[in-house]
């Protein structure tokens, strides 16, 4: 791979994880939203002043089970899962300031670490093309 290409794939992966970042957020958000919704429309229907029947009591119930059931599926947002993609966009961006500075640099003086760097370039494809 050459010096441009590498770069051009750390940006796309870089973009991709930030990405899968925002999805993660907002998927638990629109649950959390979602949630607050039911409990909100539950807690103000009118029919919430009729008690004259059980079915309605029943409902109710429901739906405040399913909208707390949306507020708590935020506990099992997976902060590890963001954190550590996080994590690999630090890291890809040490990466692609390396890499430009070996642009800069003479070529025989960095031809080794120019060398690890592809192999490090050719391992995150590999294991991107593998999972």
């Amino acid at each position: 791979m050459s010096a441009l290409t590498n770069e051009a794939f750390l940006e796309q992966v870089i973009r991709s994880q930030r990405k899968a970042i925002r999805f993660y957020l907002i998927f638990a958000g629109g649950l959390v939203l979602l949630g607050v919704i039911v409990l909100v429309a539950a807690f103000l229907s009118p029919l919430w002043f009729i008690t004259g029947t059980p079915i309605i009591a029943d409902v109710f119930k429901g739906l405040f089970g399913v909208g707390g059931a949306f507020v708590t599926s935020l506990s099992a947002f997976q902060i590890k899962e963001v954190l550590n993609r996080m994590e690999k966009i630090q890291a890809f961006e040490t990466i692609k300031t390396q890499m430009s500075g070996l642009k800069a640099s003479p070529r025989g003086k960095n031809a080794e670490t120019q060398k690890r760097l592809e192999e490090l370039m050719w391992k995150i494809v590999e294991k991107a093309a593998l999972s």
